[in-house]
Formats: structure tokens, C-alpha cells, sequence
């Protein structure tokens, strides 16, 4: 069971890196979003404060991924610009 959730949540984080690069924000946002209800709702049903405390992390690190993802972006688009304008020159 352990490794079912390390390879899903893996997958999460590939995922929302992948938004983040491709400038998705809309997309990226639907993850966050869906996570933070799964959060709500086991946090509701089960009362246990470890839940909350993790899944709050969880979120954290899933919108921090999308943002690195995003920079990284930002970065790449820059330096493909610098290297045409270089060209042109």
C-alpha cells in the first residue's frame, strides 16, 4: 500500500511540475483544489489532527512544485530569447 501511495503521489508532483512549465494556471490550480476538498473531507470523517497536519504539507508542496515549475519556465523562455537575440546579432 505504501509504495501505491509513494508512486501516486510522485505522479501528483510530475504533474503539477508539468503545469507549471507548460504556464498552465488554471490547470495547476485544479489539483491544489481537489487535494485540499480530499483534505476536508478525511480530515471531517476521521477528526484526526495528523491529517490535517499532513495534508496541509501535502498542499504546500504541490503548489511550491507548480511554482518551481513555473520559474523554471520563466528562465528557459529568457535565455531562448537571449540566444535568438544573439543570433540576430
Amino acid at each position: 500500500m505504501s509504495i501505491i501511495v509513494m508512486v501516486l503521489t510522485f505522479v501528483i508532483l510530475v504533474v503539477q511540475f508539468n503545469l507549471g512549465v507548460k504556464r498552465k494556471k488554471i490547470l495547476g490550480a485544479i489539483i491544489p483544489i481537489f487535494c485540499s476538498i480530499i483534505l476536508i473531507l478525511g480530515y471531517n470523517l476521521e477528526k484526526d489532527v495528523s491529517i490535517l497536519r499532513s495534508g496541509i504539507i501535502g498542499v504546500i508542496a504541490v503548489i511550491v512544485v507548480w511554482g518551481i515549475g513555473y520559474l523554471k519556465s520563466t528562465k528557459f523562455e529568457k535565455e531562448e530569447i537571449d540566444k535568438m537575440k544573439t543570433k540576430d546579432l
